[in-house]
């Protein structure tokens, strides 16, 4: 297997358009410090009296860094993944709330949905608010459990990826993390009337949990509606 010094791995990625940032050598050692691309081997050598240590790399570490890139520049924007995790939680909420329900909740359900007010957004958004404002300490204490637990181990799902090179899934586990442990520590901001996280963590209760949810939501009763709509139409169904 041919070897490469880091001033060649370099020297070749430039030529090969792979984009390493301001300080290349820096980003090829992070890079190596994560596990992307292998570890150099140290190599000692002697020219007269001066001995000098490189680190040489297989040459297969240029493919890594071209791999790094291109998954780099597919990634999806926080947006998307945002509006993507807010759909499939509300989504969720939907079928868990038809799977409990009787015909009459059922009918109550639709015509929520249905309606043009945001009832559905409420509907959603009661369990998330109760958690934080009105449940006995025993119930919180089970409930908080469940969240960081969901929160950390969508850290390990995160960890998982981004050592697959899988950018997205690592974005989407972060994202979800962060959602469950916005609401814990809101919570727990509050329980313990430390003001200034809980108006950081407020904050980002609101963009990232609610508002998400709210954009979902209206989503979700905007499809139905069409759905609807179109349904009608085909049977000849005047509204």
């Amino acid at each position: 297997m041919t070897e490469m010094t880091i001033e060649e791995i370099i020297k070749e990625s430039k030529k090969r358009g792979i984009n390493l940032g301001e300080d290349p050598a820096k980003t090829i050692r992070f890079y190596t410090k994560l596990g992307y691309i292998p570890k150099p081997i140290r190599k000692k050598s002697k020219d007269g009296k001066v001995r000098t240590t490189k680190l040489y790399y297989p040459e297969s570490t240029l493919d890594k860094l071209a791999q790094i890139k291109a998954l780099k520049s597919q990634g999806l924007s926080i947006d998307e993944i945002r509006d993507s995790f807010a759909l499939e939680y509300v989504q969720n909420a939907l079928k868990d709330l038809l799977g409990k329900a009787d015909d009459e909740k059922v009918r109550q359900l639709a015509r929520i949905i249905g309606s043009k007010e945001n009832e559905l957004e409420a509907i959603i958004e009661a369990p998330l608010v109760y958690v934080i404002e009105g449940m006995s300490q025993e119930e919180v204490k089970r409930l908080l459990t469940l969240f960081c637990g969901v929160g950390f181990y969508a850290l390990l799902e995160a960890q998982q990826a981004i050592e697959g090179f899988k950018i997205n899934d690592a974005r989407k586990a972060l994202f979800k993390a962060l959602f469950y442990n916005s609401i814990a520590v809101l919570r727990l901001a509050r329980t313990t009337g430390d003001t200034k996280l809980e108006s950081t963590a407020s904050e980002v209760y609101e963009k990232v949990v609610l508002g998400a949810i709210r954009k979902a939501s209206e989503r979700v009763r905007k499809e139905f509606i069409n759905s609807l709509e179109a349904h009608l139409k085909e049977k000849g169904i005047e509204e």
